[in-house]
């Protein structure tokens, strides 16, 4: 993303949550404008939890940075008791007009300033690019709060787009990540179970699907 791009969103290094709301407050329930609206759960994710058998609702999920909530009600559907949450409020009040009949607890949150009362909270925790969508200096932060989610013996998946290249601000958003976010992860208690990989047209980049569990 070019410097006068980034000037258009709002995009800011000291503040990196802005934009979001620029994003979504001009958007609606067709998605319209956001540049990761699928309206529909993320095709891996979808790939991956669709042979997976149905939990009751005493397991709990959490959706980080839900967006529009597709990804929620996929795990609504699977039987957790869900939340999900993104610093954006229009986002947030489009996951409610979107689905009204969901029992979500849709809510907005900052991941950079952390949740404490959902510390090791969660059985399930999903996060799709949103570690990549903040600056490369809160990389360690937003990695941090994320693993502080997980119960133990909890899972945690991670959809990431990674390169080879060194993370810089000019280059984002996003903020592609690099290979060592696995060990970033496994410093903080988590193991990697599985990591599957699909080529990007990109030269050098590479779509990651990683399931952690962490360590009781």
């Amino acid at each position: 993303m070019n410097q006068e791009f980034r000037k258009k969103l709002g995009v800011d290094e000291n503040k990196p949550n802005d934009w979001f709301e620029n994003l979504y407050a001009v958007s609606n329930d067709s998605g319209d404008g956001v540049p990761w609206a699928n309206m529909d759960a993320h095709p891996l994710f979808k790939n991956w939890i669709r042979d997976k058998p149905n939990v009751s609702r005493e397991q709990t999920a959490l959706v980080v940075g839900c967006g529009l909530g597709d990804d929620a009600i996929a795990l609504e559907n699977k039987g957790y008791k869900v939340t999900a949450f993104d610093v954006s409020e229009s986002a947030i009040e489009l996951c409610k007009e979107r689905f009204p009949a969901s029992k979500v607890n849709f809510i907005k949150a900052d991941l950079l300033a952390g949740v404490p009362k959902w510390k090791e909270k969660f059985d399930f925790v999903l996060e799709i690019f949103t570690i990549q969508a903040l600056p490369p200096k809160y990389e360690d932060t937003l990695i941090k709060n994320v693993a502080n989610f997980v119960k133990p013996n909890g899972q945690l998946l991670i959809i990431t787009e990674v390169q080879t290249p060194k993370r810089i601000y000019e280059n984002g958003p996003p903020w592609l990540l690099n290979h060592n976010y696995k060990d970033s992860f496994e410093k903080l208690g988590l193991q990697l179970i599985s990591n599957s990989i699909s080529r990007e047209t990109h030269i050098g980049e590479e779509l990651h699907l990683s399931v952690f569990e962490k360590k009781s």
